[in-house]
């Protein structure tokens, strides 16, 4: 019955939302006499729809061709100010992103028509945006909290300001564990333990709940649909942190997001790393770690994670967590990621990355994990792998491959709050993040047959969702439109 409710609710809400003239409205809609866009070239706006006055808006321009666009130029314009706005900039690694080029604080509600053009390709198109009137509640500030530990910004009016005695207890606790792995280590900067971190708590789920460059970004809410355990969300961010304080040389992604989840107890959860990768390899689900290394974010996430972190605990366990970090913190350069820690390993350690794969698969197939591990690692990778999904369909600003993250050190510099604070959900949203937020429930709780129940619920929904627009708002947004009747008060 509660299927057959939500299902009625996603197509009242995709083949209802049409303007008054029967027409489907979608975010990116060509307006008449406009050239369409390539085919070849997709045209993101943020923050994310639906947009409003007050917006200030950027815009993001990926290549899917089959050519290299690097370094080819791309030009902004707007199409009936092209004095207001005239600039370009160049595609990187098949992109091209302008950020915060347009303040529509003075704008009116309606169509704001973008010109882009790629003179060395003799391509130009026409594409736009509806702004919403300005909501008028939109008053979130960037304040900092200064502890011992850190340096915390969080945002006004949100779950972070609420919670903010517990939350500096928790990071103080999880910084000084952090950096508790490093002291006392040869050859590490111990006077780097004085220096604060600085720690960003925003209210969005992006990615898996976090991300962290020479600060920490991490998801603060009490509805975060991703499950991510803030204590050991926190630790992690904290270590990359870290890592890239007392770390110059290279640092592998494998090995990188290895020591971050080892040393924070797990991901997502607390388990023991070496059992959790003994249970992917009974399910024949292991992936060869020679295999990812050198694309280890192409692999699926959980599965390297887990493997990354097993083999750290592997290594620790068989050498010692000095000469393990020895290692790690000198490790030559080197053009693959593969190489430099093959190169590595031979210079400490006497053995390349196959051979000690080898060794570390054996002592895998050595541990007799029980059931229970077996089903919430299977559990586990079910759960995340449809949490990707549901963002990739639906909020792809939201999957850590395809995330909107602005430079934060920008964002803090000139309080810009709109890409972090706010993403007005949908009634499809709201149904599927309550879902979510009852699996990971019920995963904690380990009732793993409500939480199988729950996964085939979003997986229905978001089977008939594949197949239609996914505009914000088809998926539930209507445009303003006089109302043909009064309303009694």
């Amino acid at each position: 019955m509660r299927v057959l409710l939500i299902l009625f609710t996603i197509f009242s809400l995709i083949f209802g939302s049409f303007t008054p003239q029967g027409e489907p409205f979608a975010e990116n809609r060509v307006v008449p006499a406009i050239q369409a866009r390539p085919k070849d070239f997709r045209v993101e706006f943020f923050p994310v729809a639906p947009y409003h006055v007050g917006d200030l808006i950027s815009v993001r321009v990926s290549y899917n061709g089959a050519a290299n666009s690097d370094n080819l130029k791309i030009k902004l314009e707007l199409a009936d100010q092209p004095g207001k706005l005239d600039l370009e900039t160049a595609f990187f690694n098949q992109q091209a992103t302008f950020y915060w080029v347009l303040d529509t604080a003075d704008f009116q509600p309606g169509f704001v028509t973008f010109t882009f053009e790629i003179p060395g390709a003799h391509i130009s198109w026409q594409q736009g945006i509806n702004l919403l009137p300005n909501p008028e509640n939109r008053n979130h500030q960037w304040v900092t909290e200064q502890t011992d530990c850190c340096t915390i910004y969080y945002l006004t009016g949100t779950d972070a300001e609420e919670d903010l005695t517990i939350i500096k207890q928790t990071l103080a606790e999880q910084t000084q564990k952090a950096w508790s792995h490093f002291s006392n280590l040869e050859g590490v900067n111990q006077t780097k333990a004085r220096d604060p971190l600085t720690l960003v708590l925003v209210p969005l789920v992006v990615g898996h709940g976090g991300f962290a460059t020479d600060k920490a970004v991490l998801t603060y809410s009490n509805t975060n649909w991703a499950g991510t355990n803030f204590e050991i969300l926190s630790h992690h961010e904290i270590i990359h942190v870290i890592d890239r304080q007392l770390n110059e040389g290279p640092r592998p992604s494998l090995l990188a997001e290895g020591l971050a989840v080892y040393l924070s107890g797990g991901h997502y959860q607390e388990g023991d790393p070496m059992a959790r990768a003994a249970a992917l390899l009974s399910l024949g689900w292991y992936d060869p770690i020679v295999d990812i290394v050198d694309n280890f974010y192409d692999a699926q996430h959980e599965i390297g994670y887990m493997e990354a972190a097993a083999l750290v605990a592997y290594m620790v366990e068989r050498w010692g967590w000095e000469a393990y970090i020895d290692f790690y913190f000198n490790l030559p350069e080197g053009r693959q990621e593969s190489q430099i820690i093959s190169a590595g390993l031979n210079e400490k350690f006497g053995v390349n990355l196959a051979e000690l794969e080898a060794d570390f698969i054996a002592a895998l197939q050595r541990l007799e994990p029980d059931e229970a591990v077996i089903a919430d690692v299977h559990l586990t990778i079910g759960i995340y792998d449809m949490l990707r999904r549901y963002q990739s369909l639906v909020i792809p600003s939201a999957h850590f491959r395809t995330a909107w993250w602005p430079p934060i050190d920008q964002v803090l510099e000139n309080g810009i709050v709109g890409d972090y604070a706010y993403r007005e959900k949908s009634p499809l949203n709201i149904i599927v993040e309550s879902i979510f937020l009852e699996i990971h429930a019920n995963h904690e709780a380990k009732n793993y047959p409500a939480v199988k129940e729950k996964i085939s619920e979003i997986e229905v929904i978001l089977e008939e969702v594949s197949n239609q627009a996914q505009s914000h708002y088809e998926l539930g947004w209507r445009l303003p439109v006089p109302l043909l009747l009064p309303i009694k008060p």
